[in-house]
């Protein structure tokens, strides 16, 4: 049995405990959480400490191996450079792959993360997501605008979708990339799959640019161009919306992640929340700045009730994979929002978009949430600040 006591108990599905104490086992499991009257008394066996205690942060969205693409040099402002840079830059040794994923991985750990939602191309991170005390949640992404290839494709995003699936086959999802990136054939394969499956997750980049509105409206702009550069057969979309191939291809019945939504309007993300029985926004605030200088509306967002939970994307566009650090720049954009709000959408928001929130997100007796604690905290503003240290204690 083991007892941590801080300043404060952040539980996330009530208010903070002042002077709180969360009772565990040795497995991890929450026995009890005491209340002290706002005055710390000692308990036998009780590690106190200076700062706050919250549950474990879900990642929502996460490219594991890109990781060696830490420190990537864009040469083009916007998605379309990005893309490109992430292409030319991607190849590296498997020796520098695999180090910079146990690397990757170690980091999120121990920084307060207890779970990923994490994007996959290959089976890259496969043997190093075995050897985690992390759980995972594995997006087989599946991306090509050339139709003559989409079976190939799809055929390839199968394989490795059955490889995870033997180590995880509850956490395992096949899904679109963006809804620029798939010509109509290989999202109809998708579709199709889809459809056949019952109670699948999704997760696609979605309103990152305004460039993904461009190409698909008229055909044309930076997206456009990146494939006409790349000699790339494909058809040119027109006359639509993120919005109209997302309700034209993905059934209603999926729970949907839509990461990023930099310049998806409220009006067109309160319309997709009406159409998909479960719905999700994840913002990926430090990515979305480099890549795009801009970042989402989320206090409109939270304002009209729409699910928001947050993710750090890859390696290639954040500088770590510390979920904290990702709640800093939201709470310095809008400082209007509090901290437990964003704390609810760092921990809860994700496990529920992930169905997993029977066991993390919250500091409740009879779940296993990981417990992290949050050093140098302002107590004035009950916040933390860009000094804070999130470090894990189990």
């Amino acid at each position: 049995m083991k007892r941590f006591g801080a300043n404060y108990i952040f539980p996330v599905c009530g208010p903070p405990i002042r002077n709180g104490i969360v009772e565990t086992n040795n497995t991890g499991e929450i026995l009890r959480i005491i209340e002290t009257d706002s005055v710390f008394r000692e308990i036998h066996s009780t590690q106190f400490f200076n700062g706050v205690i919250v549950p474990g942060f879900i990642n929502a969205h996460c490219h594991l191996e890109l990781s060696h693409l830490k420190g990537l040099k864009v040469k083009k402002p916007g998605i379309a450079g990005f893309i490109e840079a992430v292409t030319e830059q991607r190849e590296s040794s498997q020796e520098n792959i695999s180090k910079s994923i146990y690397d990757a991985i170690n980091q999120a750990y121990t920084s307060g993360t207890v779970a990923v939602a994490d994007i996959c191309n290959s089976a890259s991170t496969l043997p190093h997501k075995q050897k985690s005390e992390l759980f995972f949640h594995n997006f087989i992404e599946l991306f090509g605008i050339n139709p003559d290839v989409a079976e190939k494709t799809f055929g390839h995003g199968l394989n490795v979708y059955y490889e995870f699936s033997k180590h995880y086959p509850e956490s395992t999802s096949l899904t679109p990339h963006s809804t620029y990136s798939l010509s109509e054939k290989l999202w109809e394969i998708i579709s199709e799959h889809l459809n056949e499956k019952d109670g699948k997750i999704v997760s696609i980049h979605y309103g990152e640019s305004m460039a993904e509105y461009e190409f698909l409206a008229t055909g044309s702009g930076p997206l456009y161009h990146r494939y006409k550069n790349s000699n790339l057969p494909f058809i040119a979309p027109a006359g639509k919306s993120p919005a109209i191939v997302i309700t034209s291809y993905l059934p209603n019945k999926v729970q949907a992640l839509l990461v990023h939504n930099t310049f998806a309007s409220t009006e067109e993300l309160l319309s997709l929340n009406r159409w998909f029985d479960s719905l999700t926004l994840v913002a990926c605030p430090e990515s979305n700045l480099l890549i795009e200088n801009a970042i989402p509306p989320l206090d409109k967002f939270e304002a009209n009730g729409l699910n928001i939970a947050i993710g750090t994307d890859s390696l290639a566009s954040t500088s770590s994979l510390s979920m904290l650090h990702q709640i800093m720049i939201i709470l310095n954009h809008f400082p209007a929002i509090d901290f437990q709000t964003v704390l609810r959408w760092a921990t809860i928001n994700g496990a529920k978009a992930l169905n997993i929130d029977k066991k993390y997100g919250t500091i409740e007796v009879g779940k296993k949430p990981g417990l992290v604690l949050i050093e140098q905290f302002d107590f004035t503003n009950m916040r933390p600040t860009y000094e804070s240290v999130a470090k894990r204690l189990i």
